[in-house]
């Protein structure tokens, strides 16, 4: 059986994205192509009758993202009606619990790709030409560290 796009977005988001960074790098290189593209066919109002913008109202107040901010964000650079432009930006910008485990997925998955390009991961590369030094924590402490190493 055919999924319809909405029904292949949620696949992605609710059940892809809590495993797919036990994945190997194609298939979660694939996964991050995949999605990008599939939430790209749909509009806004579509992908909010998957994912319902979270009811939180005071994040103006406090500087947070919230339904109004995501909301008006949406309004004002795609439309409700349009075609999402940018999959992955549009899943930056919303507010899901769901899709935003997936956006941090997808993070990983972008730093761990610029990583294997340059050698370094992208808060270094965004910090260390601003003159901020980075100390890294060896997290496994193999080597016979202890785990203080920079």
């Amino acid at each position: 059986m055919t999924k319809t796009p909405q029904q292949f977005v949620y696949l992605l988001i609710h059940t892809w994205a809590p495993v797919i960074d036990k994945q190997n790098w194609a298939m979660q290189k694939a996964y991050m192509s995949v999605l990008n593209d599939e939430i790209e066919r749909l509009t806004p109002k579509q992908f909010a009758q998957i994912f319902p913008v979270t009811k939180e109202y005071k994040g103006r107040k406090y500087g947070n993202k919230d339904y109004y901010t995501v909301t008006d964000w949406i309004s004002e650079n795609i439309g409700w009606n349009k075609k999402i432009p940018n999959g992955i930006e549009f899943l930056m910008e919303y507010l899901n619990r769901d899709v935003q485990f997936a956006t941090v997925q997808v993070m990983h998955i972008l730093d761990t790709f610029h990583q294997r390009q340059t050698g370094q991961d992208m808060l270094t590369a965004f910090f260390e030409p601003q003159g901020i030094h980075i100390r890294h924590i060896n997290s496994d402490l193999g080597e016979g560290g202890n785990g203080n190493e920079g």
